[in-house]
């Protein structure tokens, strides 16, 4: 027989047994390769993991939001509190600035009703009067210092609340955050193609894939 022929009749016959092999290759494995099996077990533990994890991060999510809402209404509350400290403050300064002005007015007066007593003006009454209206005024300074105090006390302990509240806010929003990315790294572990098991399987098909074709070059290299 001639050369030729006996080299196509050699390469039709290596190439008829490799085809059923790389065929083999390319269908999906019925049933895992052996020692995936234990891999496969573990990315269902892992997968379980994660989906309790995704749920234990929505749920802290959740109260982060509460804690966030809860925190902007304390600002909310203490910002109004702290507007009504200062209109109370303005408020009782000027109820001290008329209170001043009666007493400067009513010692006017007491001046000058011990004036008309010094020259025989029987005006003991209005004497009496006008000493009651000064100290009526003084309580009524004194009483304003103490609310502007009070009002001043306040608004810092409203600031200092406040200030409070923005540490815990951004501490809140900071959580958020870290609980949506540990979320979503989660979320991704569960995509299908990413596990354990199926990087094996790959991995072992490849290798067959890669054996069938080394021994295609090998029938063609001792036929040459």
């Amino acid at each position: 027989m001639h050369r030729k022929a006996l080299i196509a009749i050699a390469i039709g016959s290596i190439i008829g047994a490799a085809l059923p092999v790389a065929y083999a290759d390319q269908q999906p494995a019925a049933t895992p390769l052996p020692g995936t099996q234990g891999a496969a077990t573990a990315d269902r533990g892992d997968q379980t993991g994660d989906q309790r994890d995704i749920r234990a991060d929505r749920t802290d999510i959740r109260a982060d939001r509460k804690d966030v809402w809860k925190d902007q209404a304390d600002i909310r509350s203490d910002r109004s509190d702290i507007q009504a400290d200062t209109k109370d403050i303005a408020r009782d300064r000027a109820d001290v600035r008329v209170d001043q002005r009666d007493i400067r007015s009513d010692q006017r007066d007491l001046r000058h009703d011990y004036a008309e007593q010094r020259e025989g003006v029987s005006n003991q009454a209005d004497i009496a009067r006008d000493k009651a209206d000064i100290r009526s005024d003084r309580r009524d300074i004194s009483t304003d210092h103490k609310d502007i105090a009070r009002d001043r006390a306040d608004a810092r302990v409203d600031q200092r609340d406040i200030r409070s509240d923005h540490r815990d806010l951004r501490a809140d929003r900071g959580d958020m955050r870290s609980e949506r990315d540990n979320r979503r790294i989660d979320a991704a572990r569960l995509k299908p193609g990413m596990t354990a098991t199926t990087l094996a399987n790959n991995a072992a098909q490849n290798n067959k894939k890669t054996q069938a074709t080394r021994n295609l070059h090998k029938a063609w290299y001792h036929i040459w």
